[in-house]
C-alpha cells in the first residue's frame, strides 16, 4: 500500500500539477516624505505587508488564501504623521498584480489592478 501511495505521489510531481496559483504581486510606489506602513484589508481583517519608506517603493506578494475569493482594500498608515490612505476594493484575477500609489497628498492616492 505504501508503494502504491508514493507513486501517486510522485505522478503528481513529474506532471507538474501544483493547484495553487501564484501569490498576488503588490507594487506600492510612496511619493510621500513618510514612512509608510502597507496592510491589506480582506473582510475587516488587516495584515501588515511591510514597510515603505519616504520617497521609494517596495514590492509584496498577497496569498491566494488571504483574497479567498473576496475584493481587496490595501491600506497606507504614516509613521509619525497622522491619518491613512485607503484603496477603493479591488478584485483581482490570477495572474494579475496590483500597483498602489501613495501620494505625496495622500488623498491623491491611486490603486490599480493590471496585468503584468
Amino acid at each position: 500500500m505504501f508503494a502504491a501511495l508514493s507513486g501517486c505521489s510522485h505522478n503528481k510531481m513529474e506532471t507538474g500539477q501544483d493547484l495553487r496559483p501564484d501569490p498576488i504581486p503588490v507594487h506600492v510606489r510612496n511619493e510621500n516624505f513618510l514612512d509608510m506602513n502597507v496592510y491589506v484589508v480582506v473582510s475587516g481583517v488587516a495584515r501588515r505587508l511591510g514597510l515603505v519608506t519616504g520617497n521609494s517603493a517596495g514590492d509584496f506578494k498577497i496569498s491566494w488564501s488571504v483574497a479567498n475569493g473576496q475584493s481587496i482594500v490595501l491600506r497606507a498608515v504614516p509613521i509619525g504623521g497622522s491619518g491613512s490612505v485607503t484603496s477603493q476594493a479591488l478584485s483581482v484575477g490570477e495572474g494579475q498584480e496590483i500597483e498602489f500609489k501613495i501620494a505625496s497628498t495622500m488623498r491623491q492616492s491611486t490603486a490599480i489592478v493590471r496585468e503584468p
